[in-house]
């Protein structure tokens, strides 16, 4: 099959080239007897020649329709056919931006004041104007196209200062700092700057993309007939600048619970709203329901074909798990080599109810089916290189009710936030183990009177009595990356004037990094330049009193099965309710990635799975980054292990991924043009979660190296173990160790 596409796209490129590509000839002539690992190889090798071939037939292609599109006969004819062409995203206007110079107190004192600048972002044209404001008629200004900009910098002591690094000639550079009215306005820039390099990128495939989360509890009202607020994270909170506001984003999330719109018509209700926001015809690729709780995924039209493995599942957890008045829906996908998972929630309600909430939440965590069905040993917190749970979560504030008013009148959320239940839940590690949740900046989204936001409505009359509902952040959104990925929320917020519910709309939008189906430019590894995982030793500690013997199955999207390692060859035990197990290497299994290029293994991860010989039941999960274990010398690790939600130990080991000499090339990805000043140190309240792989190895040869007594079995687990970190900004999920600095 891939040999007739070949031959048909070798006709169809002498239209354009007049010639046919020798390489391509040859492989078209190569003989079909070739069997094994040859004729393997020659296949991958053709699949990159067609890919490559098919980019760049749609860009010749495109080019000459532009050319024809000149042609005044071309243009009369086309008209004709003008209704029928899709409608084009708004393009964006040039952007300015007022800044100061940051100058140090010796330049100060040469210029005699700080001068103003004033910096315009043209995204279409891709190119940024660095123009300095003054009196003087004559302007002093440069211009630098996308590529002349090498580098961003965000200073995290000072959250409105940018560094930018020109390209000013070949293999010089220049920086200059700059500070910003607001952090908002920073973050703005660097998003508008983000866009006009991926517009203008010669990658075929994005490094990045953004994803908008909305959840609502519309209280079995009719929606109002305008969205838009809720749709461009207008409103309370941390909201997106004005400036890029109606950009659209990738991916549209929307989780809704008792929405009695029927399916089809809130569907379509929801593409008609994002159309007249962005003028895209963004395309549902999946929607799940459970009664009224329901759950759509809609996409740019350029990116439904990068969506794939689809799936969608439901948990009822109403009376009995019977009901599905309250549960849950989900799905999961694969946009290109990322995975993606998504849960709605309606949890039980009432203030007292906070264990069954729980158990809600676990049952969901246990039940839901979604993604790869091969990992059916890991909870869905671990299948998904990045899983978003939103959702009316019902959690409720454990304070006096005047108390809590008087706090919202005072915009004072900080001590509502130490009295909320979800919070309380997580910092006892009871429920969403290792999540984040962006900082709330918002007042409860939960009880308002109907028709006004400016009123809580905290008093019911039921069958039983008058009940009493506080107002709360009920409606909440928490995501679980990988370690040594990326995810920035750059909003988390409420809409103030869609009030047709007693719930307001919640959104966050996130900056999320994604990976490509690789294709090696290289072929198939050969026996002398194959990729080896590499481990020197593992040692872990689970929860239980049983003294059987252990092992350990390793899982990984770059191997072409799951392995599995010997019994376990030492055994301790120094606390009835632990157990201590290790591994040397000879127990251990050397794993070979079915790729061995490093821009293919840097964004790999493996899943391990510590199980009991007898039974195979699991005692604990977890997940290692193989971007910081890549070298010729071995690296330590160290994190913790978890089973259906609870922690039940900790795992560390020593191991190095061997790159061969020849497939070390990579490049650089979007996301990491942007970086944290490394000279600068100390995390913003509330936001921790940023350190990179360097950190990490450090803080893990650290611990690893200490002495076993240091890891003292029946303390409290999360004070105990160092979490991998992926890069992402909001409240930890537990106290870590060592937040302290962001060493991006």
């Amino acid at each position: 099959e891939v040999d007739k596409v070949l031959a048909g796209l070798e006709i169809l490129s002498k239209i354009f080239d007049q010639q046919s590509s020798p390489l391509l000839t040859r492989l078209i002539q190569q003989a079909s007897s070739q069997g094994g690992d040859q004729e393997l190889e020659n296949l991958v090798v053709k699949l990159s020649v067609l890919k490559d071939l098919l980019s760049s037939m749609e860009r010749k292609a495109l080019k000459a329709l532009q050319e024809m599109s000149s042609c005044p006969s071309f243009t009369s004819q086309s008209s004709m056919f003008s209704h029928t062409a899709p409608r084009k995203a708004k393009s964006i206007p040039v952007q300015a931006f007022e800044v100061k110079l940051d100058v140090n107190l010796t330049d100060l004192t040469k210029i005699g004041k700080s001068q103003k600048y004033l910096l315009s972002v043209d995204v279409e044209g891709g190119k940024l104007v660095v123009q300095k404001k003054s009196k003087d008629p004559q302007e002093d200004w440069n211009t630098f196209t996308y590529d002349k900009i090498r580098q961003l910098i965000k200073s995290q002591r000072v959250h409105s200062k940018l560094g930018i690094v020109f390209e000013k000639e070949k293999d010089k550079t220049q920086r200059k700092d700059f500070i910003f009215e607001t952090t908002r306005k920073r973050e703005a820039f660097c998003q508008l700057l983000q866009l006009m390099k991926n517009k203008h990128s010669k990658q075929d495939e994005p490094d990045m993309i953004s994803i908008f989360i909305g959840t609502w509890n519309m209280g079995s009202a009719p929606p109002p007939k305008i969205l838009a607020s809720w749709l461009i994270s207008k409103g309370l909170g941390k909201t997106l600048d004005e400036t890029t506001v109606t950009i659209p984003h990738d991916i549209y999330v929307i989780g809704t619970q008792e929405n009695s719109v029927a399916d089809k018509e809130w569907v379509d209700f929801v593409r008609a709203s994002l159309k007249e926001c962005t003028d895209l015809d963004f395309k549902p690729i999946a929607m799940q329901t459970l009664w009224n709780i329901k759950i759509v995924v809609l996409v740019k039209p350029e990116h439904e074909n990068r969506i794939s493995h689809i799936s969608t599942s439901s948990v009822k957890t109403g009376i009995a798990n019977t009901l599905g008045n309250k549960g849950a829906v989900g799905v999961s996908f694969m946009f290109n080599g990322t995975s993606f998972g998504f849960v709605n929630c309606h949890l039980t309600s009432g203030n007292e109810k906070t264990a069954r909430r729980n158990q809600n939440y676990l049952d969901i965590l246990r039940l839901l089916s979604l993604g790869d069905k091969q990992l059916s040993s890991f909870d869905i917190s671990l299948r998904f290189t990045h899983l978003f749970w939103f959702g009316d979560l019902n959690y409720r504030l454990d304070m006096e009710l005047q108390d809590i008013l008087n706090y919202i009148n005072r915009k004072e959320f900080e001590p509502l936030q130490k009295v909320d239940q979800l919070n309380l839940e997580k910092e006892k590690n009871k429920i969403f183990l290792r999540f984040y949740e962006e900082e709330i900046t918002f007042p409860p989204t939960y009880r308002y009177e109907r028709g006004s936001r400016d009123v809580y409505v905290c008093h019911k009359q039921k069958p039983t009595g008058v009940r009493t509902n506080v107002p709360s952040w009920c409606d909440r959104i928490l995501w679980k990356s990988y370690p040594e990925t990326h995810i920035i929320c750059n909003s988390y917020g409420c809409t103030d004037d869609i009030v047709t519910s007693d719930h307001s709309p919640a959104f966050g939008t996130f900056e999320v990094g994604v990976t490509s189906q690789f294709v090696s430019k290289k072929g198939l590894s050969k026996t002398s330049d194959q990729a080896y995982i590499d481990f020197e030793n593992i040692e872990a500690i689970v929860k239980t009193a049983s003294r059987t013997k252990f092992f350990i199955e390793f899982y990984s999207t770059c191997l072409e099965e799951f392995k599995k390692s010997s019994e376990n060859d030492t055994q301790s035990c120094d606390n009835i309710n632990f157990l201590k197990v290790g591994w040397s290497s000879k127990q251990l299994p050397t794993l070979k990635p079915i790729l061995s290029d490093i821009e293919y293994l840097q964004d790999q991860h493996l899943l391990l799975t510590v199980k009991s010989v007898d039974g195979y039941e699991s005692y604990g999960e977890c997940c290692i980054a193989l971007k910081s274990m890549i070298g010729s010398t071995a690296q330590q690790f160290l994190t913790s292990l978890s089973h259906r939600g609870e922690e039940t130990g900790n795992i560390r080991g020593s191991m190095k991924v061997r790159v061969p000499a020849e497939r070390i090339g990579t490049r650089e990805r979007l996301y990491e043009w942007i970086r944290v000043d490394k000279d600068e140190t100390g995390a913003t309240k509330g936001k921790p979660g940023c350190r990179m792989s360097q950190d990490f190895k450090a803080t893990s040869k650290k611990l690893a190296s200490a002495d076993s007594v240091g890891i003292q079995l029946g303390k409290p687990l999360c004070e105990e173990v160092e979490k991998p970190s992926c890069i992402a900004v909001g409240r930890a999920p537990a106290p870590l160790p060592g937040a302290a600095a962001e060493d991006r």
